[in-house]
């Protein structure tokens, strides 16, 4: 009996008007982008490096911390021959590449060569190699450089070869960003700023170096006890943007705080929302001058048992920078007094309470935080105060 061959290609005859819309919308946001493939040894990627035609960013550059383990590790893999990951490059209008993804392993090689440059373009020390585990294959690598490696190694690294893939000149600037943030995104070793840091330094250089000195403001940088490695990822500069997201688009936000922060800096820098940097910055400093003097670095923790405890609080920071930012003609008439006697009354409302803690960063839960907020900062504290000295600012 003879088998009725099934049509196995689709069906475009049934296919759904949206369907095909999507495969428009797909061919059209593909032709944004052009991209090639090479195959090039590491050697010939130092030689580039050398002569400036692969160029590493001195903000991406400062995102290099594999310890020495790590580098060691990729040296070994190297001499061993086995294949590593691609890298992708960026290439701009005179024909030079930038690195997008694939710093840790070209600074390992480029550091263990002597010829990495650190972001003020010195010259670093070639590292020397330390075996972090006897279990590793080559574990005679210790304490080895360069060169004091055999004619036939320093070959073999410098002939590994490396899959490069070039996002080539012509494709749109967003799409640049969208691939650097993607390959980033989701490994241990960059955060959510530092890959804002170097997607947004590349649109508007000027706009960052306006977060790095909001940043250094004394009332904000003194009370937010932050460690030296949050310091290190860019920690403060992320809440710098995150102030302002919070502060003109809160009621946008839906579940997802890192990409909507991106979101809403991309359309900044894209001129799709209103922004006045001018006026922005002097509420901003008025905004933490005033939190600062009332509270200190209490201002970011909690209240319990009748005084502050804990550790800085993201939630404490969105609602009090944001309601007294709001509210500031009205915060700048009361006391320090009665501005921390407010702020306490925030962190110690019922409902404020209720809608902190675990799965609290959703749409509903935000919005009820910023509520209790508004209506005590804004309206009145939940108790009286005696009156006392007010307070004016200068600005």
């Amino acid at each position: 009996m003879a088998l009725a061959c099934r049509h196995v290609f689709p069906d475009t005859r049934n296919m759904t008007i949206s369907a095909l819309e999507l495969d428009k919308h797909i061919d059209a946001t593909r032709n944004t982008i052009r991209t090639d493939k090479l195959d090039i040894t590491y050697g010939e990627l130092a030689t580039m490096y050398e002569g400036g035609e692969l160029k590493i960013s001195p903000e991406y550059q400062r995102l290099f911390r594999w310890n020495i383990g790590q580098k060691t590790r990729f040296v070994e893999t190297m001499l061993l021959g086995i294949p590593t990951p691609a890298i992708f490059v960026a290439e701009d209008d005179h024909g030079r590449w930038e690195l997008v993804d694939g710093l840790q392993r070209i600074s390992t090689v480029l550091e263990f060569m002597g010829l990495l440059r650190d972001p003020d373009g010195n010259i670093k020390p070639p590292s020397k190699l330390e075996v972090p585990s006897p279990r590793m294959l080559l574990a005679g690598l210790d304490g080895f450089t360069f060169e004091d490696l055999s004619y036939r190694s320093k070959m073999t690294i410098k002939r590994a070869s490396c899959r490069v893939e070039v996002i080539k000149v012509g494709s749109k600037n967003k799409m640049k960003y969208e691939v650097f943030e993607r390959l980033n995104t989701g490994g241990a070793v960059l955060t959510h700023q530092e890959i804002r840091n170097c997607i947004f330094r590349a649109t508007d250089p000027g706009f960052m170096d306006w977060v790095d000195d909001l940043a250094r403001h004394q009332s904000f940088a003194d009370n937010l006890g932050l460690s030296e490695l949050q310091r290190d990822s860019m920690f403060d500069r992320g809440l710098v943007l995150r102030y302002f997201t919070m502060k003109n688009a809160a009621e946008e936000f839906d579940h997802d705080v890192e990409p909507f922060i991106t979101d809403y800096v991309r359309g900044v820098l894209e001129g799709k929302r209103p922004f006045e940097r001018t006026e922005e910055a002097r509420t901003f400093r008025r905004t933490f001058d005033l939190l600062g003097g009332a509270l200190s670095d209490d201002a970011w923790r909690h209240y319990r048992d009748g005084r502050h405890r804990g550790a800085f609080s993201v939630y404490l920071f969105d609602v009090l920078s944001v309601g007294v930012a709001r509210n500031i003609d009205i915060i700048e008439r009361l006391t320090l007094e009665e501005l921390r006697q407010r702020c306490v009354d925030v962190k110690t409302n019922p409902e404020f309470i209720k809608n902190t803690g675990p799965g609290a960063n959703t749409k509903p839960r935000t919005l009820a935080r910023f509520a209790v907020c508004f209506q005590i900062l804004g309206a009145g504290g939940t108790t009286k105060k005696p009156a006392g000295k007010r307070r004016s600012h200068k600005a």
